[in-house]
């Protein structure tokens, strides 16, 4: 009876152990972007156009893949969601570092996503709201104005992302002023 109630506690021992593990899959996930980061710029740089766009699918992609895998494992959290948004952020940021230094976009361009970032982080801290739709679409709005610049150049191209990015940011942070105003 003892070696049989035994087993059961080393079975769910076991089961919590591979648990753990797999709580750890979404943000190996979303660290991959940062590893590919580098390889994308430089890439990028040297003219291997194609291999760029093929890390920024894949970057696409991890984006998609962790917050799916959270949801289905059932290890979706706050600080999760957080740590997505920071690497995004991060990602994207670098990305248009090497925009503006290749003279594609203004350096104010850069402060205002930095400014947007800043004020997602403080809103959250003062808001228990961390799934913000505008915020979301602003991210996929960020990613698809680097997947933009990737397949096309020419001054047209940014000047439309450029007066995205600007209106985007104005809607989000109306989207975060009412957020807090309501709570």
């Amino acid at each position: 009876m003892q070696q049989n109630s035994l087993s059961k506690q080393e079975e769910k021992s076991q089961r919590s152990g591979k648990h753990r593990k797999s709580s750890y899959l979404p943000l190996v996930i979303s660290v991959q972007r940062l590893l590919v980061l580098p390889f994308l710029i430089l890439s990028l740089h040297n003219g291997f156009v194609f291999v760029a766009d093929s890390l920024f699918l894949f970057v696409i992609a991890t984006d998609f893949a962790d917050g799916y895998i959270a949801r289905k494992l059932g290890v979706s959290s706050k600080l999760g969601a957080r740590f997505d948004a920071a690497i995004d952020f991060f990602f994207i940021f670098c990305v248009f570092l090497y925009f503006v230094a290749q003279g594609f976009y203004s350096v104010w361009l850069l402060f205002l996503i930095a400014v947007a970032f800043v004020q997602f982080l403080l809103s959250n801290l003062f808001s228990r709201l961390v799934y913000d739709p505008v915020g979301k679409y602003y991210g996929s709005l960020l990613y698809g104005a680097v997947g933009l610049t990737l397949l096309f150049s020419g001054q047209l191209v940014h000047e439309v992302v450029t007066a995205g990015i600007i209106v985007a940011t104005v809607a989000l942070f109306l989207s975060r002023l009412l957020c807090l105003v309501k709570t």
